[in-house]
């Protein structure tokens, strides 16, 4: 205990103790501080900080579990002494961050504990987000001992929060990384740090960390992926930050202009209106490497910031847009059914985007061409072997054309489209019917039927699921737009063919108008003859027709059975004459 004690004096030496100082001729933040001017409160925050910071950093952060507690414990004491004031930030900066070479990577990169890692990274990253509104310093106040790996020199005046985030992009710039196994801490520094907001945000652009962090994920490949299982951070820092730059020189509409309007679909505040030169070449190089680096991994794919900045890039920028689809095409066709679910959602979302290539962009997911298959192709394909995919398919499609109306129009513009639909629609209504609403072998699914899922799994059979079922009606309801223009058509040929049936009739139906003048005045001859109290048989238009005449009573009785019988015998006389002036013969039976 004795050497233990004499250690630790002999560690607070070195590290300037506010009780004794620093040596003669070495700068101290606190002296040069007039530290002997504050008041008590203020001393004895200092000397909390030294006694505690001295611990952590000799003892605690170097020892098990067991012996030294919960570290979450000692990490909110440490913060609520570096929130009482700026000279206790500053003073903890200088003598226990930056006056030790390699303390940043020792604590996040080289250290075998992962909650000592994530306990120095929280640690950082809130001291940066503490000392926004302290007056800026350099690194001679801080008594770096080097500014090796920095983006400026030492005696660069800055605000603690550009130089604690600086210490972290040297180690990026040390060449350190190709053996270090904890990297993605690093990345996570940056990810917390960037979402303290726009200062921060300015910050990392400043130094150039999204350009730094593409370099290295273009450099690594597919070694980083598999030594690293998440990299959501990182896709997360270059995401948010290419979004806070200004892309417009990328941009061209389908008429070979300038956009008139800002992107409206990125939420993100532009901080960076010029595109430098290795943002740029960064991006668009090798026929943009880096969105496709990212697309070949899902879990990535479903973070909202990179939907957000695959999404910016793409608008009103056709190249973009092409490598984005047929990516995503080749690998919707290519993974199993249990990974495409990131996939079509991808593809939904850039298929959604409005702008002057959205029709271009349809165009080439639901026609294809002579090498590219379309999604109503891969359903054709997959239904007898991958039933899982040709739903998944099937669900995507049927979102985009109820949500779009213009795919709509383009997808069933092509009649073969209408009848391929049909029966994709047809099929996948059979596949429900067979399956039941829960698994045979396991009797209690049933009562937790609504977790089925057809996205997850590579099972060969579509399980009737809540989804499923809704899918289908969706799908449903695309169809009768083709049975009601049928139906609609067929109305029309019938209201056709009534009205030409009519006009037939009503043609040989006016041919008998003399015969119904010559009616008209035989009957009125007749009614002359009732004035006159007489009984008369009229021989002339209707030779049997009985007329009793009562004077008494003034009652006409009239026979009209062989009164048909004189309007055919009238007819047959108006067919003869026609006949016989050469006229079309007209029948009426």
């Amino acid at each position: 205990n004795n050497n233990n004690n004499n250690n630790n004096n002999n560690n607070n030496n070195n590290t300037g103790s506010p009780n004794n100082n620093m040596v003669a001729g070495e700068e101290s933040f606190v002296e040069g501080s007039n530290y002997g001017n504050y008041g008590c409160t203020e001393q004895i925050a200092l000397d909390c900080l030294d006694l505690l910071a001295s611990y952590l950093f000799q003892t605690g952060f170097l020892c098990k579990k067991a012996v030294r507690g919960r570290i979450e414990e000692w990490q909110d004491i440490l913060l609520n002494l570096l929130q009482s004031s700026d000279v206790c930030r500053r003073w903890f900066a200088a003598n226990y961050l930056f006056n030790t070479p390699n303390r940043f990577y020792q604590y996040l990169l080289d250290c075998p504990m992962s909650d000592v890692r994530a306990s120095f990274a929280f640690i950082i990253v809130t001291l940066a987000k503490m000392s926004a509104p302290d007056p800026p310093l350099s690194l001679s106040e801080l008594n770096a001992w080097t500014a090796e790996g920095y983006s400026y020199s030492i005696d660069y005046l800055g605000p603690l929060s550009l130089h604690i985030i600086s210490g972290c992009y040297a180690i990026l710039n040390a060449g350190r990384i190709d053996y270090s196994k904890n990297l993605q801490q690093l990345f996570h520094v940056f990810y917390c740090f960037m979402k303290g907001g726009i200062s921060e945000r300015q910050q990392l652009l400043k130094l150039g960390v999204h350009n730094r962090l593409m370099r290295i994920l273009l450099a690594e490949g597919s070694s980083m992926r598999a030594q690293y299982n998440d990299t959501s951070a990182l896709h997360n820092v270059i995401s948010v930050l290419l979004c806070s730059v200004d892309l417009s020189p990328l941009r061209l509409t389908s008429a070979a202009l300038p956009p008139d309007i800002p992107c409206p679909i990125n939420s993100f505040q532009i901080l960076q209106r010029t595109l430098d030169h290795d943002t740029k070449t960064l991006l668009i190089s090798d026929n943009y490497a880096y969105l496709r680096k990212l697309l070949e991994e899902p879990a990535v794919m479903e973070l909202e910031d990179t939907v957000q900045m695959i999404k910016y890039v793409t608008w009103e920028n056709a190249k973009a847009s092409k490598v984005v689809l047929s990516e995503l095409l080749y690998y919707a066709t290519s993974v199993y059914s249990s990974d495409m679910k990131p996939y079509l959602v991808f593809l939904l979302h850039i298929l959604l985007i409005q702008d002057s290539w959205q029709r271009k962009r349809i165009q080439l997911v639901l026609k294809g061409g002579p090498e590219r298959d379309t999604l109503l192709d891969i359903i054709q394909r997959s239904k007898s072997h991958h039933q899982k995919k040709a739903y998944q398919c099937l669900k995507c499609l049927t979102n985009l054309l109820t949500a779009c109306p213009l795919a709509a129009e383009i997808f069933f513009e092509d009649p073969d489209n209408k009848f391929r639909w049909e029966g994709a629609v047809t099929w996948l209504g059979v596949q429900l019917e067979r399956r039941p609403s829960y698994h045979k072998n396991n009797p209690s699914a049933c009562w937790g039927g609504s977790n089925i899922s057809n996205e997850s799994g590579n099972d060969f059979y579509i399980e009737r699921s809540n989804s499923a079922i809704l899918v289908h009606k969706k799908a449903e309801a695309l169809l009768p737009n083709n049975s009601e223009e049928e139906d609609s058509q067929s109305d029309e040929d019938s209201k056709n063919n009534l009205q030409t049936t009519n006009s037939t009739q009503n043609s040989s139906i006016m041919s008998p108008n003399d015969l119904t003048s010559t009616s008209t005045s035989n009957l009125d001859s007749s009614a002359s003859i009732l004035n006159t109290d007489t009984s008369v048989t009229s021989t002339e238009g209707f030779s049997n027709v009985t007329t009793s005449i009562t004077s008494n009573d003034s009652v006409l009785e009239v026979s009209l059975e062989t009164g048909v019988e004189s309007c055919r015998d009238s007819l047959s006389d108006i067919e003869t004459s026609r006949g016989s002036s050469g006229d079309c013969d007209t029948s009426i039976e």
